[in-house]
């Protein structure tokens, strides 16, 4: 083995201490793949404690499950490593130098993974198919940016085009632009900072134990978050700072914190549900999609801005909350909650009654209006009352009416039943054939629900029986 002048300071005294503790520098002398040991100056294969260099003019392939302490250049500009497709490279410690010192680190091959387990500062500018970054050596914070850091380390958008792990005390700041094709995880204190640049992540964003994701100025940049976006209970959360706007395309589970302050605000731009254990506390929010609101959410900065259709249950009890001081407080302040969009009522729940009250929106003014309003059905009699301008809420009254009578008509052949279906909508009308009176056998004559529905009678035939009967 050869050791080479990224350490030339180092003296033969340091390297006999390297090789005592069984660290061994390994030079590849050829291209070749990473599990051909002949290619290699120690002629084995490198191991867990291995500092490999790759030099200007080698080309090396990873096609297989590689590990190993460091992966360097020759400390200006090295070689070349290509990942296989599947193949896995995991380098257990890059605190001192890294892949960024490579000529080429070729991540394109589906389905490849590169796993920086160390210091991610010094893990290379460039795309990858699945990158992890794991600080399982140390309780300090890691930092990884791909902005401008040297000559070697030049500025640089990344796209995974598979999944993004972060996990371990270690800090993604962006320098450049982000996108993430596949899923994007932050687990047991990892931190995302997009603050400047874009962030865009096509599969779903999980934050996990201790995880925090920020963007502390993203009036320079957009974050958008295509796919379904989980919030668990143990993770520090999503806060969104300052005029931050946030896009999100899927569902929103939150189990934890997402906090604000100013006028962060997240907009629902896709088609989904806002749920979840916690209750969720913005500044504001954008709904220019159609989303079902799940759990409460409350503004505690401006109005939302409705644009896309919202949708409640009446068998929740969940409401938009635009915060406000009443009267008697020490400082006394007014929001007007201003409508817009669509409002969408479903019930998933035991029909509503007279009498009954449904609130959907709180706050101390209300203004503007729905484009349009569709509200469940009622039992005949009964009809809704829209109180959204006065207190954000809708309301049932009236009385239910009793059950709608049969009434038949006869012509030549043509025997008519009749009954009043615009009160009593819903019903239907059934029929029986038997000799030996009314029984149990009865079966629908596809009338509809709309009277009247003509019968042709027929002497021949035994006695038929007819009924209204509402499902």
């Amino acid at each position: 083995m050869k050791t080479k002048h990224i350490f030339a300071v180092l003296t033969m005294l340091s390297a006999a201490i390297f090789t005592s503790f069984g660290q061994n520098y390994i030079d590849a002398t050829n291209s070749g793949s990473w599990g051909d040991p002949t290619i290699w100056d120690s002629g084995t294969v490198p191991g867990t404690n291995d500092f490999v260099e790759i030099d200007p003019g080698i080309s090396i392939t990873v096609d297989t499950n590689a590990i190993v302490l460091w992966i360097v250049g020759d400390g200006l500009a090295g070689g070349t490593l290509t990942m296989a497709t599947n193949s896995t490279l995991e380098i257990l410690d890059s605190s001192v130098s890294g892949t960024y010192q490579l000529g080429l680190l070729d991540t394109s091959a589906s389905g490849n993974t590169v796993i920086y387990d160390g210091n991610p500062f010094y893990a290379k500018h460039c795309d990858y198919y699945n990158l992890v970054f794991s600080n399982n050596i140390t309780t300090n914070t890691m930092d990884f940016y791909n902005g401008y850091v040297g000559a070697l380390d030049p500025s640089m958008p990344m796209t995974i085009h598979g999944n993004m792990t972060v996990i371990g005390k270690t800090k993604v700041q962006e320098g450049d632009n982000f996108t993430i094709l596949g899923n994007l995880l932050l687990d047991t204190n990892a931190e995302w900072d997009c603050s400047v640049t874009n962030l865009t992540v096509m599969g779903t964003t999980t934050l996990g134990s201790g995880a925090l994701l920020f963007d502390l100025d993203a009036a320079a940049g957009v974050n958008t978050l295509v796919s379904n976006v989980t919030v668990s209970a143990t993770a520090l959360g999503w806060n969104l700072e300052d005029v931050t706007n946030w896009n999100l395309g899927g569902n929103l589970t939150n189990n934890g914190n997402i906090v604000g302050k100013a006028f962060g605000s997240i907009d629902f731009y896709g088609t989904g549900s806002i749920t979840g254990s916690k209750a969720i506390i913005i500044p504001t929010m954008t709904v220019s999609g159609t989303y079902f609101i799940g759990t409460t959410i409350t503004l505690t900065t401006n109005t939302p801005t409705l644009n896309g259709t919202l949708v409640f249950d009446l068998a929740q009890t969940n409401q938009i909350v635009l915060k406000y001081s009443p009267s008697g407080t020490n400082v006394q302040t007014t929001q007007t909650f201003y409508y817009g969009g669509n409002l969408n009522v479903i019930n998933s729940g035991v029909p509503p009654v007279s009498g009954n009250n449904y609130q959907f929106f709180s706050a101390s003014n209300y203004a503007g209006a729905f484009a349009s309003e569709t509200f469940p059905g009622l039992a005949p009699g009964l009809s809704w009352v829209d109180n959204t301008l006065t207190s954000g809420s809708i309301a049932v009254t009236g009385a239910v009416l009793g059950s709608p009578t049969l009434t038949l008509s006869r012509s030549g052949a043509v025997l008519t039943l009749s009954w009043d279906s615009t009160s009593y909508p819903g019903y239907s009308v059934q029929a029986q054939t038997n000799n030996a009176g009314v029984r149990s056998n009865w079966f629908p004559t596809g009338s509809g629900t709309v009277s009247p529905y003509p019968v042709t009678i027929n002497p021949a035939n035994p006695p038929v029986f007819y009924r209204l009967l509402h499902p």
